[in-house]
């Protein structure tokens, strides 16, 4: 379903920026609908300094989240 809302916002903004409103307030909604499908959470966010060293890493939770 994500490519169809993709495309569906790229022509509307295409056409709207070409100066018809509607397609404009349409490839907005389009844009907030998909910010809204997307699963991405932020767990952690800080500012870097030079010289700051940080580890990323990821592991599978033991049991599986309901």
């Amino acid at each position: 379903m994500d490519p169809v809302f993709r495309y569906f916002e790229r022509k509307a903004f295409g056409h709207g920026l070409r100066g018809r409103s509607t397609w404009l307030v349409l490839g907005a909604a389009v844009w907030m609908i998909n910010r809204a499908r997307r699963n991405d959470r932020l767990v952690y966010r800080t500012k870097i300094q030079p010289g700051d060293r940080f580890t990323i890493s990821s592991s599978t939770p033991s049991t599986p989240a309901r």
